[in-house]
C-alpha cells in the first residue's frame, strides 16, 4: 500500500513540473507569437486539462490515505480483540484483551529426601528413610467475567504420610471491594502458619502446634464456605467447614466455625509487624453409625515435623476420646526488618466429653522460628494471605551473570503437650486423665533460591518426646533427622 502511494505522489509531482514548463514554454511562445487567440486558445485549454489531472491525482492519494487509516484502524481492533499470552516467572497464562476472563496453568512438585536416626524409641517403632514427592499439584487458577475467580488444584503426590486427591476446586466471588466469597473445597484460612502457601514455608512442614489445630476443621481439601476481607493492614476471615474430600463415609459430615483476624501494625519499606488470633469451633462431630446415639470421638496426635516416614508414624497421640465439641484457639505475632524475620504463637485445644461425668480435657503448645536473609533480600508480607511469603532473589543463580540467588537460614523451636492430668511416672494413668505425650523439636535449616520458581530446603530436626504408658513406665523417644527438597513451584 506504501508503494502506490509513494507512486501517486511520484506522479503527482511529475504533473506539477510538467504545468511549470508548459507555463514556461507558454511565456516563451506568446513573446515569440503574433498574438494569435487561436494560439491562446489552445494553450489555455493545455494548462486547464493539466491542472484537472492534478486535481484527480490529489484525491486519489487522499482517498489512499483513507483507506490506508481505515485497514491499520480494523488491524489494531483486531489485535486487540487477540488472546494475550505471558511467562511471567515461567507460568503460563493467558487473558483475554478485556481483561475479563484469565487462565493459568499452576504447578507446584516438591521432592522430598530424609534419613531418620533414632536415638531410642517405643518397641516396635522405626521411622524409614527414603523418598517421596510430599506434593506434586497441578491445574489452573483464573478470573470469570472479572468479577468471578476460580481454582482447581489436584495432587498426584504423597506416599503414606498423604494421599492424592484434590487440593483445592473452589469459585470465588470479588465484586464486593475488599470483601470476598468463597465456595468449594480449599484450606479455608485459620493462622499466619496456616495461611502461608505450600511453597513458601520456611522449613519443609508447618509448626506441629498450627498443624495440629489446621487440621481439626480446616487443611487442604476442605469443603468450606468462606466471607473474608482484606487490605494492606488487616485480613479477616469467617469459614463454615464439613469434611475434607476423600475423607471415610460418614453419616453426618463434622461441622465447624473457623475464624481468624490479623493485623499489620507497622508497614514500612523495611519493616513489618503483624499480630493475629484465630478459633475454630466444631459443634457437631462426624456420625460414624447411623441415628442420633452415633458415638463420636476424636483424636489428637501429631508427627515430628517431616511427612517422610511411610509407616506414618505419631509419638504423641492422646488416642479416641469421645466428645461432642472442639474448641481451639491461637495467638500469633510476626514481623521482619529488612532481611530478618520472626514468628511465634501460642494455641489452646480444649474437647467437651461426651455425656460423661469425667473432667473436659485441654492441651498447648507453642512455637518460636525466625530467619535472616544472607543475601540481604527481605521477606515480603502478601495482604491477600495476611502471611509472609519467599524472598525474591535480588540476581538468579547463573554461571554467565555470576548470580548467586537468595540464601537464607532459619531456626524453629516447638512445644506440642497432648497431656492431661497425666500422673507421675511409676503409677498408673489418673482417672480421666490422657498420656498423650509431650513432644519438643528443634529444627535447623538452610534454604537456597536460585530463582522465583525453584527452591532448595535442607533441614536437621532433632526431635524429643516425653510419655507414659498407662502404667507409668516412659514411651518416649529421641529422633534425628536430616532432610533435602528439591522444589518447582509455577
Amino acid at each position: 500500500m506504501k508503494i502506490v502511494t509513494k507512486t501517486l505522489v511520484a506522479a503527482l509531482l511529475m504533473g506539477a513540473a510538467s504545468v511549470a514548463l508548459g507555463q514556461g514554454a507558454f511565456a516563451a511562445g506568446k513573446q515569440a507569437s503574433d498574438g494569435t487567440s487561436a494560439a491562446q486558445s489552445a494553450d489555455a485549454a493545455k494548462i486547464q486539462a493539466l491542472e484537472d489531472q492534478i486535481e484527480g491525482l490529489s484525491d486519489q492519494v487522499q482517498d489512499l490515505k483513507r483507506s490506508q487509516s481505515t485497514q491499520y484502524t480494523d488491524i489494531q481492533n483486531q489485535r486487540g480483540q487477540d488472546v494475550q499470552v505471558s511467562l511471567k516467572n515461567g507460568r503460563p497464562t493467558f487473558n483475554s484483551a478485556d481483561g475479563d476472563f484469565s487462565i493459568a496453568i499452576r504447578s507446584l512438585i516438591q521432592y522430598d529426601t530424609a534419613y531418620y536416626s533414632q536415638g531410642h524409641a517405643p518397641a516396635g517403632t522405626d521411622f524409614s528413610s527414603g523418598n517421596n514427592f510430599r506434593r506434586a499439584r497441578l491445574g489452573v487458577n483464573g478470573t470469570l467475567f472479572k468479577d468471578w475467580s476460580y481454582e482447581f488444584i489436584y495432587d498426584f503426590g504423597g506416599s503414606a504420610t498423604e494421599t492424592t486427591g484434590i487440593s483445592s476446586a473452589f469459585i470465588q466471588y470479588d465484586g464486593l471491594g475488599p470483601v470476598h466469597v468463597k465456595l468449594g473445597a480449599y484450606a479455608p484460612p485459620e493462622s499466619f502458619e496456616d495461611s502461608t502457601s505450600a511453597s513458601d514455608l520456611l522449613f519443609l512442614e508447618r509448626a506441629q502446634p498450627t498443624d495440629l489445630a489446621r487440621g481439626i476443621a480446616g487443611a487442604d481439601g476442605r469443603d468450606a464456605a468462606t466471607i473474608f476481607a482484606y487490605d494492606d493492614r488487616y485480613f479477616a476471615a469467617l469459614s463454615y467447614t464439613g469434611g475434607v474430600v476423600g475423607d471415610a463415609a460418614a453419616f453426618d459430615e463434622q461441622q465447624s466455625v473457623v475464624g481468624r483476624l490479623a493485623y499489620r501494625l507497622l508497614k514500612s519499606a523495611d519493616a513489618n509487624f503483624a499480630i493475629g488470633a484465630d478459633s475454630t469451633y466444631t459443634f457437631k462431630l462426624a456420625d460414624v453409625a447411623a441415628g442420633s446415639s452415633s458415638p463420636n470421638t476424636f483424636r489428637l496426635r501429631e508427627r515430628p515435623e517431616l511427612n517422610e516416614d511411610s509407616s506414618n508414624t505419631r509419638l504423641i497421640d492422646t488416642g479416641a476420646i469421645g466428645a461432642s465439641k472442639i474448641w481451639e484457639w491461637g495467638a500469633e505475632a510476626t514481623g521482619n526488618w529488612r532481611s530478618l524475620y520472626g514468628q511465634g504463637g501460642y494455641f489452646g485445644y480444649q474437647i467437651t466429653r461426651d455425656a460423661s461425668t469425667l473432667p473436659d480435657p485441654s492441651f498447648n503448645g507453642w512455637y518460636i522460628q525466625g530467619s535472616w536473609v544472607l543475601t540481604g533480600e527481605a521477606k515480603p508480607y502478601r495482604p491477600e494471605r495476611g502471611a509472609y511469603g519467599s524472598p525474591t532473589p535480588a540476581s538468579v543463580f547463573s554461571f554467565d551473570h555470576s548470580g548467586i540467588g537468595a540464601w537464607e537460614l532459619a531456626a524453629r523451636y516447638s512445644d506440642l503437650n497432648l497431656n492431661d492430668n497425666a500422673g507421675i511416672a511409676g503409677v498408673t494413668t489418673p482417672t480421666g486423665g490422657i498420656r498423650g505425650g509431650v513432644q519438643r523439636i528443634w529444627t535447623a535449616g538452610l534454604n537456597w533460591y536460585p530463582n522465583t520458581a525453584i527452591r532448595f530446603v535442607l533441614d536437621y530436626q532433632h526431635t524429643d518426646v516425653s510419655r507414659l504408658d498407662t502404667s507409668g513406665a516412659g514411651i518416649g523417644a529421641k529422633l534425628d533427622a536430616v532432610s533435602l527438597r528439591a522444589q518447582l513451584s509455577l
